[in-house]
């Protein structure tokens, strides 16, 4: 009869130790185990999900080793992983509705306005949805880079500067510029930019500040040009398998979104503290930060001017319906952003900002469906 009670006690107990354990996404950040969604965005996330869950859900990383970036795509379709960041540009085809944002990536200077805008524009984009569910996910939010600049091996102040100089470009939108500057474009991946400036590969590269620390190119570039033409925003760095999504509850579905905001508004604010660090330490190793004369100035805003006067019909011809009623509302969005962001001083502010205008209104029942 004691070893009936016993072994009667003990089944209860692993039960209940058992019915209390959180359920755990499994996460892969891609970028490795130094980049900030790893070290500091997810975890925050998972902490905010288990707090606003009650401890239901939780979250594991694996920041490398399981999908690059560019294998994130098939890869949350086929659930080999639950969560990871989307870079829209390498899967252009699958998103030509959600890439509007990127082709307007020129407009802005601040990437807590900028993206958030893009967050709610994509969030409340009926196509922009839907591409994400014909491959598998739901979109939660998006972060951006602050300003681009010139970072090269010489000095670039004049028009006459530009000519020939072979600049790494990220995005469409970007190799256009540095055509019509005079520059010559080349493609490579960010990986290979301390290689590729040592080596004469390229001049130069078109980047933010910030990569003169997460590149280490301290001993390579000489100068930035402070031209502050465009940032990269077309990253959806918290997407999740429509697998995951369907056995969510929508509460615990308002949760995960909620939750996120945490991790892209981490992402944010680490753009904006690398670009000051690196900007004070390359001063200090004697990199000249140059403002660009008039002339180039002028020619660079003339370039934007083109570039939105023609977006439009780039955009309808990769398929975009009413691409000029889009355009006008994510304008709309950026500017209403641009004010909504003058008073907030921490991510964490951030965050709940975002969850306020956007993540707060979904339907859980039927988004990302």
């Amino acid at each position: 009869m004691k070893i009936t009670i016993l072994a009667a006690f003990v089944a209860s107990a692993t039960f209940s130790a058992s019915a209390v354990l959180p359920d755990e996404i499994r996460a892969t950040s891609s970028f490795g185990p130094k980049h900030v969604l790893a070290t500091d965005g997810y975890p925050a996330l998972f902490a905010k999900l288990f707090e606003l869950t009650d401890g239901r859900w939780t979250g594991n990383d694996t920041p490398s080793g399981l999908l690059a970036p560019n294998e994130m795509n098939a890869g949350l379709r086929d659930g080999v992983s639950e969560m990871g960041p989307i870079i829209l540009p390498y899967f252009a085809a699958d998103y030509p509705e959600s890439g509007l944002v990127g082709e307007l990536s020129i407009l802005g200077t601040d990437n807590r306005a900028i993206s958030s805008a893009v967050t709610e524009y994509l969030a409340t984009c009926d196509e922009c949805i839907a591409e994400f569910a014909a491959n598998g996910q739901v979109f939660l939010g998006s972060d951006a880079t602050t300003n681009y600049q010139f970072l090269s091996t010489k000095p670039i102040r004049t028009v006459d500067d530009m000519a020939g100089v072979r600049i790494r470009t990220a995005g469409s939108v970007f190799t256009r510029l540095v055509e019509f500057l005079g520059g010559e474009p080349v493609q490579m991946p960010s990986s290979e930019l301390f290689e590729g400036l040592s080596s004469g590969v390229i001049d130069a590269t078109y980047s933010s500040a910030a990569d003169l620390q997460n590149a280490q190119l301290y001993d390579v570039v000489k100068s930035v040009t402070l031209i502050d033409q465009g940032v990269f925003n077309a990253a959806a760095m918290t997407n999740v398998s429509l697998l995951l999504w369907d056995r969510m509850s929508p509460e615990d579905r308002q949760a995960l979104a909620h939750a996120s905001q945490y991790a892209q508004a981490i992402g944010v604010q680490s753009w904006i503290s690398k670009t000051e660090g690196a900007t004070a330490t390359g001063k200090e190793r004697g990199i000249e930060f140059i403002t660009p004369d008039q002339a180039l100035q002028d020619k660079a805003a003339e370039f934007r001017a083109m570039h939105l006067a023609s977006v439009a019909g780039t955009l309808t011809e990769r398929g975009v319906t009413d691409a000029e009623a889009k355009i006008a509302r994510y304008q709309e969005l950026l500017t209403k952003w641009e004010g909504l962001v003058v008073d907030v001083s921490t991510p964490e502010e951030l965050a709940e900002l975002r969850f306020k205008e956007i993540w707060s209104k979904i339907d859980y029942a039927n988004y990302g469906l």
